[in-house]
């Protein structure tokens, strides 16, 4: 019985995974590459919001390389009189393996430039300042190559750099990064066909 169960388990991953990546096409296809966005959330003795403009490719039926930009802006509370605010504009590439049914694991390097303002009793402070991450983490999605890819991940800063913006340096942690994206990939010369058919089609009824 236990046997059947993994058996049963196992074709399970193995036939959705196959779903997912059907659309998948060995060399360089223009059908690989993808295009889109996500957001950035996170909150922990304040917040951080952002957005993740992205571009990428399926290598493989298992393994997506791309790059990623961010517009962050964060704060972070020590108490009522020290509050610090940050703006921070970054970029780098990042690797995404799925390495089973709809679960990945993923690793970005970014590189933030931030500009800081602190309030402390009322005096304002900015400064600026630079720093590279290395965000690592797993998350969940779906992924349909030559489709379209929803994921939602969990990542945090394993650099630990002080000036890094998932860093608190008030209590001394790296943030927790949430981010949640939709990415849809280029249409093959077929797929440009078959919707120029569909819209000489709707024009003629």
């Amino acid at each position: 019985m236990k046997r059947l169960l993994i058996a049963l388990v196992l074709f399970s991953v193995v036939n959705n995974a196959t779903a997912q990546d059907e659309g998948y096409q060995p060399g360089f296809k223009k059908q690989n590459l993808y295009l889109g966005a996500g957001l950035n959330a996170g909150f922990f003795q304040g917040w951080i919001l952002g957005i993740n403009p992205e571009a990428g490719y399926s290598v493989t039926r298992f393994l997506d390389l791309g790059l990623a930009t961010n517009f962050n802006y964060i704060t972070q509370n020590s108490g009522p009189e020290l509050t610090f605010r940050f703006r921070t504009l970054g970029a780098g590439p990042y690797v995404r393996v799925w390495i089973a049914n709809q679960f990945f694991v993923t690793a970005q390097y970014e590189y933030n430039f931030t500009r800081a303002t602190s309030i402390s009793s009322g005096v304002k402070t900015i400064s600026n300042f630079e720093a590279p991450s290395l965000l690592v983490g797993g998350g969940y999605g779906n992924r349909f190559i030559g489709s379209s890819q929803f994921f939602t991940t969990i990542m945090i800063d394993v650099t630990r750099n002080i000036n890094s913006p998932y860093y608190d340096a008030v209590n001394n942690v790296s943030l927790p990064v949430f981010r949640t994206g939709f990415l849809f990939y280029l249409p093959s010369k077929e797929q440009r066909i078959e919707r120029q058919k569909q819209r000489l089609e709707r024009r003629g009824r």
